[in-house]
């Protein structure tokens, strides 16, 4: 299942295009770990397709067996801006994991009913 957060599904109905579609990749592994990407293409024939938020996220069925349990999310902050997905492998340092309401949390404050100052929330 893939998990788009409220602020990434905003950015994507933005960035759709007539013909297009969304698709997510496995860009590269490397020690660091594995790298993921979003693009605008064209719908395959075999494509895999999740949906999230009203959001369809296209994958090849190679990339899905490897990127089906992932959480795409847009940070847009001081520190960066952008889409960050993270898969199940992937550590989650920051966000909703280091706070008492981890188990209600969606990992995005829009879905977090609690005061977010220094509960590791961003």
């Amino acid at each position: 299942m893939i998990e788009i957060t409220e602020a990434a599904a905003n950015m994507l109905k933005r960035s759709e295009a007539e013909g297009k579609v969304i698709r997510m990749f496995l860009a590269a592994i490397d020690e660091e770990g594995a790298n993921y990407g979003l693009a605008l293409g064209d719908p395959e024939q075999d494509d895999i397709i999740y949906e999230d938020r009203g959001i369809k996220i296209h994958m090849s069925p190679t990339d899905t067996e490897l990127l089906r349990e992932t959480i795409i999310d847009y940070v847009n902050d001081d520190n960066a801006t952008g889409f960050i997905i993270r898969g199940p492998e992937d550590e989650i340092d920051t966000g909703c994991s280091s706070c008492a309401s981890f188990g209600t949390c969606e990992h995005d404050h829009d879905s977090c009913d609690h005061d977010h100052e220094g509960c590791g929330c961003r």
